[in-house]
């Protein structure tokens, strides 16, 4: 159970700082690139929205990361099981 949950943690925290570093570079480029305003969700569950009114830029990160992170650190956990349940470790 326990490498589970460290499979889950270390998985999620991964998922959390990749998703992170790409709303932060879409950011950047979206305002380098002079973009207008969208979101990036799923559903009702906004990862990140980018806005521009006039002069000001601003770059939002939703609810849903947390909960895309956490699905990352499930995934992660997943796959840890099938491979210690397949391989024996």
């Amino acid at each position: 159970m326990r490498p589970l949950v460290i499979a889950l943690l270390l998985g999620s925290l991964a998922a959390a700082i990749t998703l992170f570093f790409a709303g932060l570079v879409v950011g950047i480029a979206a305002q380098s690139g002079g973009w207008s305003s969208f979101r990036v969700a799923a559903g009702p569950l906004v990862l990140f929205a980018f806005e521009r009114t006039g002069a000001t830029t601003s770059t939002t990160f939703g609810a849903g990361l947390p909960l895309a992170s956490l699905a990352g650190g499930v995934f992660n956990a997943l796959g840890a099981w099938f491979l210690r349940r397949r391989g024996g470790y």
